[in-house]
């Protein structure tokens, strides 16, 4: 975190930087600094996986020229490091930060072609008086900015942002809007108005007062064409999942578990970090939940037999999820709607105990097409060849009937239900039209009338677009798929697993998210990912040489909750209380009348409402403890200007 400084580092900037350090001291237990370069104030707190003394940061070049912090770690730093040397470079230390600082200061902004690593980083040249902001190509940590009288101000987090006394604290009813559709506050938009987020795979330019933005990456899907074979593509994938892996265990000394839910991805992660640590137990880590619907305990167990791995299992129930939310929401970071944040964090605690940082599966059903609704979408491209829009969604609700009901996460019969009201959208829209806790149709009834006044004209699929510009011919599973990535992966999974982790000061990483594997991935065609109607067809190919069938085969349940039950149960006083009519109106925002029918509606049992008031809930949390200061006007300018990489 840091700001401009033109005070040269007083007593005042030394206040600021340590209030806004202790709102991130959760993220880094190893030690906190802070110092003064050229116009610029760092500081940083650190949880540290590379050359604990040595790179001790804010880190500052050989030269004096560059200053950095870095946030995450740069998995490739030897070899990188060894090619500094050989052009001459004097290293003084083995951390990854100096390599990072010493790079880019000789290279500039093209040494971000050659980073492997989950990352986010600022760093100033006092060469050109420029500071740079930089975010990794996946989104993997956060990094928010917002300007300063003389400057910019940026951190990790919106918590550590909003201690500095000219960051504005007024909620951006727009970005709301976006939030209530997407369950996340989205890049660049955050929760506060003039508060933004580096988007994923771009750096941000700041100099003489004015910003610039440019895309040094961005997701591209190949055009459906002569695939390779089957027995071609899974060797490779194996090839670079399995340098994946390795990537992010062998780049630090420290020990590393893995998250373990007995479904596929985490499974594979887990077979070959154990095949890393042929003569110790890797630590593995799975939740059990009192739900049957929501527990993949008995798989996870069945995996660590099979590999051999330490299993540890934590046993989860309705207290312990209403423990988490009591306890920490007030003081969450940003509202994020997506409930399985709630056993992130118990599971993420218990693994703190045992090791600082864990792998996970995340990102292999955004990759591969694992999720339900790519095989909806497969059916519906079909489909919509052979009958028109209304008669297929009459179909869908007439299968939903026939179909069992059950509770748990995402069956056949809700996946259907769900994608029948997105039916007559675009590909590209389907998918969070049919999760969204409110469709952008549904928000007028529920802001009042002030606040709904700042929709006019909002989009919520601005950035999904975006993403979408420059490939103008992929099929509907396709832009479907760039969607899911655009904000699903990036802004909630994502966003999940760093606060999930960090809070706890345990480092998540994510092998499916290796870039080399991701490009890989995104150059095959949907018939090697999605092979008829099953998904994740070369993961499955690979890992059916490691894993009983039984894992390698089974449908995917999900990561989840049961919100419904908690609601209704445990947090029914907290609900009551939060969405309360005189706490409503005290905010200004939600219509009092439109959350009393929702609450009554879900109590009563007369409908589940439970994903509406979740994210009704999370955010008013979040609103009640929102600090009140105004900054200077002159502040809130955040004008940019975009650039697309070469």
């Amino acid at each position: 975190m840091g700001f401009s400084d033109p005070a040269a580092g007083s007593e005042a900037s030394r206040a600021t930087a340590e209030r806004m350090l202790a709102a991130v001291a959760h993220r880094g237990p190893d030690g906190s600094s802070w110092c003064h370069h050229r116009d610029m104030t760092f500081a940083h707190c650190a949880l540290t996986f590379v050359d604990p003394d040595g790179g001790r940061q804010p880190f500052v070049s050989a030269s004096g020229a560059t200053a950095l912090v870095l946030n995450g770690e740069i998995y490739n730093h030897e070899e990188l490091r060894r090619e500094l040397r050989a052009t001459g470079a004097r290293l003084r230390t083995g951390s990854d930060t100096e390599v990072l600082v010493e790079l880019y200061e000789r290279h500039g902004p093209k040494v971000l072609e050659r980073l492997r690593g989950m990352y986010a980083f600022v760093l100033h040249d006092a060469r050109t008086a420029t500071t740079v902001l930089v975010r990794d190509p996946m989104g993997k940590k956060p990094l928010y900015y917002t300007r300063v009288p003389g400057g910019i101000a940026f951190a990790s987090e919106l918590t550590a942002l909003l201690r500095h006394p000219d960051v504005p604290s007024t909620p951006d009813v727009r970005a709301l809007a976006g939030y209530l559709t997407l369950q996340a506050f989205c890049a660049p938009d955050s929760a506060v108005a003039g508060v933004r987020k580096v988007r994923p795979g771009s750096r941000l330019e700041y100099r003489e007062g004015r910003l610039r933005e440019v895309d040094y990456w961005r997701p591209k899907l190949a055009v459906e064409g002569r695939p390779p074979s089957p027995r071609e593509a899974a060797a490779r994938f194996e090839e670079l999942f399995r340098a994946a892996v390795a990537r992010r265990v062998t780049s630090t000394e420290r020990r590393l578990g893995v998250l373990l839910s007995g479904g596929l991805d985490s499974s594979a992660v887990a077979v070959v970090a154990q095949q890393l640590s042929p003569h110790r137990p890797v630590p593995t880590f799975s939740a059990g939940f009192d739900a049957h619907d929501f527990d993949e305990s008995a798989h996870a167990r069945t995996v660590a037999r099979h590999l051999g791995t330490e299993h540890h299992e934590v046993r989860i129930g309705g207290r312990e999820l209403a423990e988490v939310v009591e306890s920490e929401y007030a003081r969450a970071d940003e509202p994020l709607a997506d409930p399985s944040l709630l056993p992130t964090r118990i599971v993420c605690r218990t693994a703190r105990r045992q090791v600082r940082g864990v792998l996970t599966g995340d990102g292999a059903d955004e990759l591969l097409l694992g999720y339900r609704y790519f095989q909806a979408e497969r059916a519906i491209e079909i489909l919509l060849r052979l009958m028109p829009a209304p008669r297929l969604e009459a179909l869908c609700r007439a299968l939903v009937r026939r179909l069992p009901a059950r509770s748990g996460n995402l069956p056949a019969a809700a996946a259907l239900s769900l994608l029948a009201r997105g039916l007559r959208a675009a590909p590209e829209h389907r998918f969070y039209l049919s999760t969204a806790p409110f469709g952008p149709a549904e928000l007028p009834g529920l802001l009042r009338p002030e606040a709904r006044a700042a929709l006019v004209g909002h989009d919520p699929f601005t950035e999904v677009a975006r993403l979408l510009d420059g490939q103008p011919h992929l099929t509907g599973v396709q832009r479907s798929q760039l969607a899911v990535t655009a904000h699903f992966l990036r802004d909630v999974i994502l966003t999940k697993t760093d606060r999930g982790g960090m809070r706890s000061a345990l480092e998540l990483r994510s092998p499916f998210l290796d870039l080399d594997l991701v490009e890989y991935g995104n150059a095959l065609p949907t018939s090697l990912k999605l092979r008829r109607f099953t998904g994740k067809y070369l993961l499955r190919r690979v890992a059916a040489d490691w894993l009983p069938e039984d894992i390698v085969r089974r449908t995917k349940l999900g990561f989840r909750a049961p919100l419904a039950a908690l609601l209704r149960g445990e947090l029914r006083p907290l609900l009551l209380d939060t969405l309360s009519a005189s706490a409503l109106d005290r905010g200004g925002l939600f219509d009092a009348g439109a959350v009393r029918a929702l609450a009554e509606d879900h109590l009563s049992g007369r409908r589940d409402t439970s994903r509406k008031l979740w994210a009704l809930l999370t955010y008013q949390m979040w609103f009640q403890a929102l600090p009140v200061h105004s900054p200077s006007p002159d502040c809130l300018d955040l004008t940019e200007e975009p650039h697309r990489a070469p």
